[in-house]
């Protein structure tokens, strides 16, 4: 019971954090958590790429650093971090949930940086365009043994109580070695996904969660790959996951080299949508069934648009 009530939380504390402005760590070798706003000041962490904070406070302290021959101005900023799914403080004995500390306003940006328009169509707008999609040849490894025989080099595995055998150790494409938070961790070993290099562990109530063996990124911004519709272009896709509610969550992901980034939160009134199709790299049209006014649901058809 235990278990479950802190993967609760950690699903429920990041929807709260989702009402509120949070940002996306850009560091690609990792980004250093200072406990005051100085550069000399006592390292407690170190954020891997992807991990998405909570900003608290902006200092007025400036900061230029030389990265890869350039050179980078910003301030001190305050952030609040999660110690969890990778132990991120560097005190062992510090790895309560959540902690705080500063670090280089350069290497964050905003979480979200596009939004979505969304209008209402009727359906004969909607079946003029609607495609049914093809079935998806996604490759999905669902034998823990052969992920493990997969991952070799990249994860390293322990043995658990609970689960059975675990991953313990992620070494990242960037060299940083993370370690894996074990208390309460209570999440099992579903499926991987080699083209996308991407983990899904189920958790308490059936909820997802996922990280990423290339970059560290977990649930929040890499999703469930099952959940990826892709653009025309493949430019952009749909993401999304179960966070153990009632309600799948949506999000879109840009391509930026080769490999997606995230973009924004399908930010509209959504649980789950019934169809969907991509018009093209920037509109998208889905069907949902809403129960508001017939017991039986009612079919409302949507053209949404992405506005960068």
């Amino acid at each position: 019971m235990k278990k479950l009530i802190f993967i609760g939380i950690y699903v429920l504390n990041f929807f709260v954090l989702q009402s509120q402005e949070l940002y996306f760590n850009t560091a690609l070798s990792g980004l250093n958590i200072r406990e005051e706003p100085k550069i000399d000041s006592k390292k407690i962490g170190k954020l891997p790429y992807g991990s998405v904070v909570k900003l608290l406070d902006i200092t007025d302290i400036k900061l230029q650093i030389k990265d890869n021959d350039e050179t980078l101005n910003g301030v001190w900023v305050k952030i609040k971090f999660q110690n969890f799914p990778f132990i991120i403080s560097e005190s062992k004995k510090d790895v309560q949930f959540e902690n705080e500390g500063y670090v280089f306003s350069a290497f964050i940006e905003k979480l979200n940086k596009a939004s979505i328009e969304i209008t209402e169509i009727d359906s004969l707008k909607f079946y003029s365009h609607y495609v049914p999609p093809k079935p998806s040849n996604r490759i999905k490894i669902t034998s823990k043994q052969e992920a493990e025989q997969v991952l070799e080099g990249k994860v390293k595995w322990t043995q658990s109580a609970f689960n059975g055998r675990v991953i313990d150790e992620i070494i990242l494409d960037s060299g940083q070695i993370l370690k894996i938070n074990q208390v309460s961790n209570d999440f099992s070993f579903i499926a991987y996904f080699p083209t996308e290099e991407i983990i899904l562990f189920e958790g308490g109530h059936a909820s997802d969660f996922s990280i990423s063996t290339k970059t560290g990124e977990t649930l929040k911004t890499v999703g469930n790959p099952e959940y990826i519709i892709e653009s025309p272009s493949k430019k952009i896709r749909l993401n999304g996951f179960f966070g153990g509610q009632e309600c799948s969550h949506y999000f879109f992901q840009v391509k930026t080299g080769d490999t997606y980034t995230y973009l924004t939160a399908f930010n509209h009134d959504l649980c789950y949508y019934d169809k969907f199709y991509w018009l093209n790299d920037q509109e998208f049209i889905y069907s949902e069934t809403s129960y508001a006014t017939t017991v039986n649901g009612n079919q409302i058809y949507y053209l949404g648009k992405i506005q960068n």
